[in-house]
């Protein structure tokens, strides 16, 4: 990996990449819409900003650039809504993702399903204009993240032109993170995604469980899709693509071009393939054995906690090793906000399941 001091890390929630660049020896920089108590642990200096938009980070910059060197900048979930923000990160640093228009290529919903059609990848039906009738029709934001705003379709929404409608299947919804350098690609791992609905958000992200005995069938499939995707669009770094399975039949949903929470479920050095891939064109990818085989018999997962109730978190709680994305003392978390997250292993499926039962449980008492 290229040498580099400080790496400024933009995200709505920043504690992954913050952690993850930590352990491979970066001193991070943070602008993200939550400052963790473990951001600001690990991070050398951490910016809150109320959103992404341009005019917020362009102050947090401003105000980072006061006391520290800032050159690179890495960026995760969040700037889907603010393309603008991202056009002028790349204008004034050198910025370790997919560029801009790689995002506006495949935010473009219209061109981004022309092109699963054009390689005959299978996707649910969509239509860009209100459907004629109310079955089984999901409406989805053009520039959505997290799945918020994905609701099924009762009624029309005050901007049409920022929504689309997709059928809704009734699949098991996954993902596949893997690593591109713009025209080959390798597959770190299948994931299955977790939901939880939240007021009228039916289908909100809520976090992902590693899947090491994906099906050889999906494993095909899906490779087959990144073969004609990845060139298409240029695809560099860490990037994930999201999936749903209904018998035995994949249909495509979207790329998430840039690294996801997935990535935590891995390698802990996983953050310096995504680097390399832009900054180091000599070694764009991990060597083979370096590869995730240390989970290939094991099942990870990650789980984002709620709030059911507002819940103020008291002074010295005493968190368990497990709890990521902790909130600051004497922060109030209103209803349907993240508190904080989970991390649980297991022998398979079911045990991290009851794993993250058990824990969420134990959280739960914590919190009281």
């Amino acid at each position: 990996m290229l040498e580099i001091q400080n790496i400024l890390i933009i995200a709505n929630s920043a504690r992954m990449l913050t952690q993850l660049a930590t352990n491979i020896g970066l001193i991070p920089l943070v602008i993200d819409c939550y400052s963790d108590f473990d951001t600001q642990e690990q991070a050398l200096d951490c910016v809150k900003v109320d959103s992404l938009a341009l005019v917020h980070v362009k102050k947090a910059l401003a105000i980072l650039k006061t006391q520290y060197t800032v050159t690179h900048v890495i960026y995760g979930s969040g700037l889907e809504r603010y393309i603008n923000t991202l056009e002028f990160l790349y204008k004034n640093l050198s910025v370790v993702g997919n560029m801009p228009g790689v995002f506006s290529s495949i935010q473009n919903k219209i061109n981004f399903f022309s092109k699963l059609k054009q390689f005959q990848i299978p996707y649910p039906d969509v239509t860009f204009q209100v459907p004629v009738d109310n079955d089984m029709w999901l409406i989805k934001p053009m520039q959505g993240e997290g799945g918020l705003g994905i609701k099924k379709h009762k009624e029309l929404p005050e901007n049409l032109a920022s929504y689309y409608w997709q059928k809704q299947c009734a699949g098991t919804p996954m993902s596949v993170l893997f690593v591109a350098n713009g025209t080959e690609f390798k597959i770190y791992g299948f994931n299955k995604q977790l939901l939880i609905q939240i007021d009228d958000n039916e289908f909100v992200f809520s976090g992902v469980i590693s899947q090491p005995e994906i099906n050889d069938y999906i494993a095909q499939e899906v490779s087959l899709w990144l073969a004609c995707l990845v060139p298409e669009f240029a695809l560099k770094g860490l990037n994930s693509l999201d999936f749903i399975v209904e018998d035995r039949q994949c249909y495509a949903l979207e790329i998430n071009p840039r690294p996801s929470a997935s990535m935590q479920l891995y390698n802990e050095d996983l953050l310096a393939t995504h680097i390399n891939s832009f900054l180091d064109s000599n070694d764009p990818f991990l060597p083979e054995e370096e590869s995730c085989d240390d989970v290939i018999n094991h099942y990870r997962s990650y789980k984002i906690i709620f709030a059911e109730t507002g819940v103020c978190i008291k002074q010295n709680v005493e968190w368990p090793v497990w709890v990521v994305d902790i909130p600051v003392a004497s922060s109030f978390i209103h209803t349907g906000k993240p508190i904080c997250s989970i991390i649980a292993d297991g022998k398979n499926e079911q045990h991290v399941f009851d794993n993250l039962q058990s824990r969420q449980q134990q959280l739960s008492k914590l919190l009281r």
